[in-house]
């Protein structure tokens, strides 16, 4: 009898599994959710000028404080070292004759994977505040082929409004049912009265440094990439098709762990 209950179990388990993941594939070809992404803080970090020895070197590895047992890293071998890149920033001082980088770029761990997965069901957008220039040297890094983001790029010199008013979604879509800005700063999310915008960890310079040969602060910017993909996949099948209601419940859940941790 238990072993037939089993076979139930796992029959119902692969079931809806395969169920959920044929709702996804009908749902992306008939009403994909689209998914608007900050650069800055969200699925990078830029820092300039460029540090003198690498952010995640002797110097800097005390400034944060790995929550992961000091057993398990000597255990394990390190973590892979963050992908990243040097570029010229416009915004910041550099040298016009040798042209020499003033920014080193660090894309957060697991950012890149949780990209590629969104797209599989999702359309994704670049939402940021940067200038053109900066956004199209992440780009060349961050999507070469242009087959994450395609066209689909908002930076500043397009929309200067972004840097007072917020990002508003209206310039790319006009179904806000189907519409969720991933950003580190929640004043972007003004423009929707905060209806369709998820708050980010933001990937400082600090965080940057605690990956840096610490699995436990790898570990959490890879769980906070699966948040966000968790919170994408849920909102594209919601039964009512309305991402907001993801949004809300998300940020109600965040509220109320705020509030348990004061109490």
């Amino acid at each position: 009898m238990a072993t037939q209950l089993l076979v139930h179990a796992r029959r119902i388990a692969v079931g809806g599994t395969s169920g959920l993941t044929g709702y996804a594939a009908y749902k992306s070809q008939t009403d994909p959710i689209h998914l608007f992404w900050d650069l800055d803080h969200t699925i990078l970090c830029s820092i300039s000028p460029i540090p003198a020895n690498d952010i995640g070197g002797e110097k800097n590895s005390g400034s944060t404080v790995s929550k992961c047992p000091v057993s398990l890293n000597s255990m394990l071998p390190s973590p892979p070292p963050l992908d990243q890149f040097e570029q010229i920033d416009d915004d910041f001082d550099f040298d016009p004759q040798t042209l020499s980088p003033n920014t080193r770029t660090y894309f957060r761990p697991g950012a890149q994977a949780a990209l590629r997965l969104c797209s599989l069901f999702a359309t994704n957008h670049v939402y940021t505040a940067a200038q053109e220039s900066y956004t199209n040297n992440i780009l060349t890094e961050l999507d070469p082929d242009k087959s994450l983001f395609g066209p689909r790029v908002l930076h500043r010199d397009d929309y200067p409004q972004i840097v007072k008013e917020g990002k508003n979604l209206e310039v790319a879509t006009d179904n806000m049912q189907r519409a969720i800005l991933f950003d580190d700063r929640e004043r972007n999310f003004k423009p929707q009265r905060y209806e369709n915008g998820v708050a980010v960890l933001p990937f400082t310079p600090e965080r940057v440094a605690n990956c840096h040969g610490k699995w436990g602060g790898y570990i959490e910017e890879l769980q906070e990439c699966a948040r966000l993909v968790g919170i994408s996949l849920w909102s594209h099948v919601h039964f009512s098709g309305d991402a907001r209601k993801v949004v809300k419940w998300v940020r109600n859940w965040k509220e109320g762990k705020k509030e348990d941790a004061k109490s």
